[in-house]
This record gives structure tokens, C-alpha cells and sequence, in this order.
């Protein structure tokens, strides 16, 4: 809660309207000393300015100097070929701690210091865009793509980032909330993976018990109904599934509805039914990963982006693990790009922009950073890659996003997945089902100036 409370704060420091008009734990790369490379950073931006350079700054979570994360290295090769192919221009990547890195880019436009590039995070772009704070693409570059490049890249990313019918962000680091399953397993029982939520409860019941070979006391399913660190839980996709929404036409909370009675008691279920465990209840999203690996969990709600981290500490045969869309549509999340619209070097900083999201680059956040594809020709033209039963998950992920559970640009949807958690955590704790989801409606309500 503080890094929410403080997001809001550095929010307000730009204005304290241009929130009420209309974050992701998946960021390894995020660092305490984030601050302090700014510093540095920008240090190093006034000397290359000073010897005849143009220095276009960027703000993200990753850092191109870690040679571990495979998301940053595909970047660090990106700013290396375009400076190659741009004498004179240099690419500084000032890391940010992506918990605020949105919030701290609104002051920053209030005080003329703002990054030319700045990744925004989802929940919070409908204020970036409020404030009028990026530059539409379509100045940029995106007037001069043609229709067939527009279609490669066209899904909810790219709608979400559009308003008014001009294009403001390009999806970066996409991700896909989705179902991890463990393929021994349902396979040892027969079983397929449940493409709905009477399948899911019945499946995870099924997997539920004492694993024989590590005699642990194994659940089908694992939830994670922390406040402080959790995607999306089934609860949103039970009530989209039902309902087509989540939210009013106004953005006020729609889930103290017929569809989200329900949707409650099936989380009721899962747990009075020994499918997900009791202390679910005040379990984080890295807990219930540690557990994953462990062996706790037969199945798992997550991001695919983590995948390539899960397989490598899986405490068993990591080949089993795989990725599969959830009832209800997967949720989409990431990183939306795009230009300051008081950057004195848009141009350039939206060539890099358009670099990002080439072709070329890519296949480089794929093949280095183990990510969903940018585009779908992507997918056509490496095939063979995806094709393999390791590399599978990105293309489900990319498959998701053509019918991901929408949001919607035009309102903030600050805390609703936590908002959500509570309401859950309430119902489990003794609290009753229609109290319980009112009051979660009027938290986010009034956390979002609704």
C-alpha cells in the first residue's frame, strides 16, 4: 500500500485532476538504486550534450547493463545498432523502480525534466494521457506505416494506447495472466486442461492430495488474495465471463452483481473444497511462485513473462510446465511506450521508439528475452521457434491477447485487483458476499476520485 499511496502522491504533484478523468510485480530488472542511476544518468546526458551529442533518456525498469536478464540485453544490442546507424546520437537508459516509475514521470513533466521515452504502466496511462503528456505517433512515425503494418501489430496493446483515433503508446513487454499447469500431472489422471471454470474447480480437485513421490501435501490450484502483491484472480475473469465487464460506462466498479455473487462463491469453493489452501488467503504472487516450484501447486495463476525464470527453479521436471489461457479470457498487462510530448528530440526518440518495435528487435525479445512477440508476423516467420515445446507459451500468450479481458483508457483502474483481493479476503475471513463486494466497490470508487 505505500507504493501505491505514493504513486498517487507524485501523481498529484502534477495535478491533481488529470487522474480522475478516465502496476506489475513481473519486473525483475527493477532497482532499489534507481534513483541514484538517475542522477548518474543524467549527469552523463548534460556531458554528451556538452561534447556535440544528441542524448535521447529513457525511463524503464530495465537495465541494459544486466547481462543476466535476457529482456535487457535484447535492449542493449537494440541501442547499439541504432546508435551505430545514428552517429552522434546516444541512447541513456535511466532505470526506474517501475512501482512508481509512471507516477514519477507526471511530476517530472510539471518540472521540465522529464525522459524523451517513458514506459507507462497500464493502470496508470489513462493520466499520462489526461496531462496530454505524450507526443501522438502519428507525428512520429505511425502516419507513414501502411495498413498492412498496422494490422501485424493491431491487438488490445494497440488499442489501449489509442484515444481519439490517434495512437499515443506502443506495447512493450507484454504479458499474459494465464493458467501454468503442470502437463505430468494431468496427464498422469487423465485429465485435459479445463477450458472452464466447472472444469477448473473439478480439475484442480482432482489434483489435490499427497504427491507420492515428495509426500507433500499437494493443491490443484494456487491463489494468491495478498493486498499487497498479486495479478489479477480468477474472480475478475469469472465476472467478465458473465457479465462482459468489470466497470460502469462512468469507470465506477461494477461487482456487486448477480455474476460476482457467484464469482465469490466459486473462490468460496475452491478453497472450502480443498482445492486451493486456507492460507490463500494472505498469499503473495512471489509466495505462491516459490510454492509452484516446490511443488505445492498442480496448477497457478501468473504472467507467462515468468516462465523462462519458473522452469529453471522448478524443483522437478521443468518440461512439464506449460501455459494455457484461463475461462473468461486471459489478463493483459505490460509496459506502454511512448514519447514525451515535451521532448525537444521527439523525432529521434521516436525512431528508437519505432526501432523497439521492429521486425529485427523483435525477434530479439523473443529469442533473448523469452517474451510474447510484437507482432504476428513474428510468429508466421519464426514458426519452427514456436513451434517447440519449450517456446509454446509465448505463442498462447500472443494468441490471448486477441480476445484478452478488455480495460479501458478512458478512466483510471487504479488497486482493482487489490480491491478485489479484499473483498475475497473478507467473504474467506467470515465476511458476507454482497457486503463484502459493495465495499470493495466503494474503495475503488473513492481511491479513483469516482
Amino acid at each position: 500500500m505505500k507504493r501505491r499511496t505514493l504513486s498517487i502522491l507524485l501523481a498529484g504533484a502534477l495535478a491533481a485532476g488529470s487522474l480522475t478523468g478516465c502496476g506489475s510485480s513481473d519486473n525483475a530488472d527493477s532497482s532499489a538504486t534507481a534513483d541514484a542511476k538517475t542522477s548518474d544518468s543524467a549527469a552523463a546526458s548534460q556531458k554528451t550534450a556538452s561534447s556535440g551529442e544528441t542524448t535521447i533518456r529513457m525511463w524503464t525498469f530495465l537495465d541494459p547493463a544486466n547481462t543476466e536478464n535476457g529482456r535487457s540485453v535484447a535492449l542493449s544490442q537494440m541501442m547499439e545498432e541504432f546508435e551505430a546507424d545514428h552517429p552522434g546520437v546516444k541512447i541513456v537508459v535511466e532505470p526506474q523502480d517501475y512501482n512508481i516509475m509512471t507516477a514519477k514521470f507526471l511530476s517530472a513533466t510539471s518540472t521540465g525534466d522529464a525522459p524523451d521515452i517513458i514506459w507507462c504502466a497500464r493502470d496508470e496511462l489513462c493520466g499520462v494521457l489526461n496531462a496530454n503528456a505524450l507526443e501522438p505517433l502519428e507525428n512520429l512515425f505511425l502516419a507513414d506505416w501502411t495498413a498492412e503494418e498496422i494490422a501485424d501489430v493491431d491487438d488490445v496493446f494497440f488499442q489501449f494506447g489509442q484515444r481519439d483515433g490517434k495512437h499515443y503508446t506502443m506495447g512493450l513487454s507484454k504479458n499474459s495472466v494465464g493458467l501454468y499447469y503442470r502437463s505430468d500431472l494431468l496427464e498422469a489422471a487423465g485429465l485435459s486442461v479445463p477450458t472452464t471454470f466447472d472444469e477448473l474447480l473439478s480439475t484442480a480437485k482432482a489434483l489435490s492430495g499427497e504427491d507420492k513421490e515428495s509426500g507433500i501435501q499437494r493443491y490443484g490450484l494456487g491463489q494468491a488474495f495478498s493486498t499487497e502483491s498479486a495479478d489479477p484472480q480468477l474472480i475478475v475473469n469469472y465476472i467478465y465471463d458473465k457479465q462482459g465487464s468489470l466497470f460502469n460506462e462512468d469507470g465506477t466498479a461494477n461487482w456487486s452483481t448477480q455474476a460476482g455473487v457467484e464469482a465469490m462463491e466459486w473462490i468460496v469453493k475452491t478453497v472450502e473444497e480443498g482445492a486451493t489452501p486456507k492460507e490463500a488467503v494472505n498469499t503473495a504472487n512471489e509466495d505462491s511462485i516459490l510454492e509452484f516450484e516446490a511443488g505445492k501447486y498442480a496448477m497457478l495463476l501468473l504472467g507467462g513473462v515468468r516462465m523462462p525464470n519458473i522452469r529453471e527453479a522448478a524443483s522437478f521436471d521443468s518440461s512439464a510446465i506449460q501455459f494455457a489461457i484461463l475461462p473468461g479470457g486471459n489478463n493483459f498487462d505490460g509496459w506502454f511506450a511512448g514519447v514525451w510530448s515535451g521532448s525537444s528530440n521527439k523525432e529521434l526518440a521516436g525512431e528508437f521508439l519505432e526501432k523497439m518495435y521492429s521486425p529485427e528487435a523483435d525477434q530479439l525479445w523473443v529469442t533473448l528475452g523469452g517474451q510474447a512477440p510484437l507482432r504476428k508476423s513474428t510468429l508466421e516467420n519464426m514458426a519452427d521457434f514456436f513451434a517447440k515445446e519449450e517456446n509454446q507459451y509465448m505463442k498462447i500468450m500472443s494468441d490471448s491477447f486477441t480476445n484478452a479481458i478488455p480495460l479501458s483508457n478512458e478512466y483510471t483502474v487504479n488497486g482493482f485487483k487489490f480491491d478485489m483481493n479484499r473483498a475475497i479476503q473478507s467473504v474467506l475471513t467470515g465476511g458476507q458476499i454482497e457486503s463484502s463486494l459493495k465495499e470493495a466497490e466503494a474503495a475503488f470508487n473513492s481511491a479513483n476520485g469516482r
